[in-house]
């Protein structure tokens, strides 16, 4: 388990080396500071939180899209994907986390492929990501998850306009019965290697457990880009149900 976990870092952290050799011929150095009040990671945690570990699969609309879901979950990690229902824009997720109260350190790896449309044309990219997430107790029992991390976003036919930026996010999950919750994300980053590009995510969700393994949730999602001169800004609702194993 460890091992993957390991290997998963490693690339990771080998296409940001030979990312920064390319662009300015400068040595990889990433540290990732974290500061939070630990709290241990129990065995059984809600539908809703980052770090469950649970196998689902699941299902719903963005926007006007329809996608599907499916998260394979074991004792120390998951692997997830989504995708929507054409297959050309998906995210592949993978997380490491101990579950115990001397480890407050959950690492995080994604990939995401999407495509963008704009005045000059429609862009194929990639973004890898890799982050460090952790926990405490919020007030009025809330769950508040903090992740540090960087994005590596490479445009496909478009070398020169790739990009790393710093990522900062934090996330607050609400249950006000065992039935009824919400969630709140917030999400910031910023080029770190002199080229322009800047995002900012929001989104908040109302779920409701059907029953102790199926759920449904709506979200409100926000999402504003700046990229090398060009700007996007839109709202999206989305809906979906899952089912946990």
């Amino acid at each position: 388990m460890k091992g993957l976990a390991l290997t998963v870092i490693m690339t990771f952290l080998s296409v940001l080396q030979m990312y920064f050799i390319h662009k300015a011929g400068l040595p990889l150095t990433l540290i990732f500071i974290m500061l939070s009040c630990s709290t241990y990671a129990q065995g059984s945690r809600h539908i809703a939180d980052p770090l469950n570990l649970t196998t689902t699969l699941g299902a719903g609309f963005d926007a006007d899209v329809l996608k599907v879901a499916g998260r394979l979950g074991g004792d120390s990690q998951k692997i997830e994907i989504s995708s929507n229902f054409g297959g050309d824009k998906w995210h592949l997720a993978y997380l490491y986390s101990p579950q115990t109260q001397l480890s407050n350190w959950n690492v995080s790896a994604s990939i995401k492929h999407g495509k963008t449309d704009t005045e000059i044309g429609r862009f194929n990219h990639y973004q890898y990501q890799l982050g460090i997430i952790s926990e405490f107790s919020g007030w009025m029992e809330t769950s508040v998850f903090t992740e540090l991390g960087a994005n590596y976003l490479s445009v496909r036919d478009y070398p020169d306009n790739d990009s790393l930026t710093a990522q900062a996010s934090v996330t607050i999950l609400k249950p006000w019965s065992d039935r009824w919750y919400n969630a709140l994300v917030a999400k910031s980053s910023a080029a770190i290697d002199g080229s322009e590009r800047y995002e900012t995510h929001g989104w908040l969700s109302t779920g409701y457990r059907l029953t102790e393994r199926w759920s449904w949730e709506i979200q409100y999602r926000y999402e504003s880009v700046r990229y090398e001169g060009m700007n996007e800004e839109e709202t999206n609702w989305s809906f979906a149900i899952q089912s946990q194993f």
